[in-house]
């Protein structure tokens, strides 16, 4: 199948290049880590913080949707001309003034929310003059691309010295504010900063290199077009670093989940042999039956049965289990689940085996795993050896033992 040359030089040109794809990537990503804002934001609520973060992240993802031309020009149509224009840099601005406020006044502490007011005003007073300037513009001119001849007309110049000069102020301001934080961080989060340190710098230092552009052409007092390709550069590759710095927490956190997930459903997986030995013999520890779990759930709950019935068939384990090889340990628990489904409940106080090894899930789950492998290693019972020397006949108690059921001593 032919490709037309001219959808093809279009291709090529427009949306083949390296900031085009950035920029599709860069949407992509605002857009998802919207949907993920508004997801928190409605699970857990949120001060001026979370809402000027989910702000950010609105006016940048949408700031993105009107940098595309097709949007632009409807824009142009359906408003005036230049339209885009303004409301490109004005969300732009906004995001940006959204992000100091992220990052210069977190916490809800009222003064700092009347002090986060204050930025209302420089971002104000870009909004309108970016609005007052465009008026200068001729109509020709206002949806032309930056360039030696559009800044011969100082109504252009000046709107892009504004728009710059905010975004170079907004940029500046994150940096030093983030850079306080990176004093106190460490492991992923100094990371992620340093990230986001990196892409917020190049972004200044873009905007920066733009009003030297404006000023040299508008003024003709230095030849400054070789400057506008090192700015989008700069743009481009500050975009990535902060796309990265401003995501990198937020991935990190998911792939811990889905390797968490992984490993506990694999653990739950491990822990069959175990509970389906000790839950055969005392039914009444299972839970009923929610549906579908996750894999933490399902794993949490494998654990207490387990536990539960292991509590249930220690009135027919010896102290002996407390001390014995694991081998050992996994054919006294067989034998003690046969024995209970045989003889039924026995009287006497229960106790709990197999302690944790540390805090939280994996810790508890941790012995029963092991345990759990060696039920699984386990001979059938017709294949077992009970009179080798390491049997499990060898560390019941005489109160166990048929030959002596009233005895108190363990055999050792």
């Amino acid at each position: 199948m032919s490709v037309h040359p001219l959808a093809a030089e279009v291709l090529a040109t427009r949306w083949l290049t390296a900031p085009a794809v950035i920029n599709v990537l860069a949407l992509v990503i605002f857009a998802a880590a919207l949907c993920w804002r508004i997801d928190q934001l409605r699970r857990h609520g949120g001060g001026l913080q979370a809402l000027a973060m989910t702000v950010a992240v609105t006016a940048l993802t949408l700031a993105f949707v009107v940098d595309n031309d097709s949007v632009a020009h409807t824009l142009d149509d359906w408003l005036f001309a230049g339209a885009s224009r303004v409301v490109l840099y004005g969300l732009l601005a906004l995001g940006v003034a959204a992000l100091i406020v992220v990052f210069f006044y977190p916490g809800r502490s009222v003064t700092r929310e009347r002090r986060a007011g204050v930025e209302a005003i420089p971002l104000v007073a870009a909004l309108i003059g970016l609005q007052v300037t465009l008026s200068f513009v001729p109509a020709e001119m206002r949806d032309a691309s930056l360039s030696h001849w559009t800044l011969t007309n100082w109504g252009y110049a000046l709107f892009y010295l504004i728009a710059c000069g905010y975004l170079a102020y907004g940029f500046f301001a994150c940096v030093r504010s983030v850079a306080k934080y990176l004093t106190h961080a460490d492991g992923y989060m100094r990371t992620a900063l340093i990230l986001l340190i990196a892409g917020l710098g190049l972004l200044a230092i873009g905007s920066v290199v733009q009003i030297v552009y404006v000023l040299g052409n508008a003024t003709g007092v230095i030849d400054a077009s070789w400057l506008l390709t090192p700015s989008r550069w700069l743009e481009v590759l500050g975009v990535v670093g902060f796309l990265f710095g401003i995501s990198f927490p937020m991935l990190r956190s998911k792939w811990q989940g889905l390797t968490a997930n992984r490993r506990r459903r694999r653990a739950a997986q491990d822990l069959l042999p175990l509970w389906e030995l000790v839950t055969d013999a005392v039914p009444e520890v299972v839970l009923p039956d929610p549906g579908r779990m996750s894999p933490t759930a399902l794993l949490h709950r494998r654990v207490v049965e387990i536990r539960d019935a292991l509590a249930q068939l220690s009135p027919f384990l010896s102290d002996a289990f407390d001390y014995a090889g694991i081998d050992v340990r996994a054919g006294m628990v067989r034998m003690a689940a046969e024995r209970r489904k045989a003889e039924g409940v026995r009287a006497g106080a229960v106790r709990a085996l197999l302690p944790a090894l540390d805090d939280g899930l994996e810790g508890d789950a941790a012995p029963l795993l092991e345990l759990s492998a060696a039920v699984a290693a386990l001979p059938d019972v017709e294949d077992d050896d009970t009179d080798a020397p390491n049997s499990p006949k060898h560390f019941v108690t005489e109160e166990d033992s048929q030959e002596s059921p009233q005895g108190r001593h363990a055999a050792r």
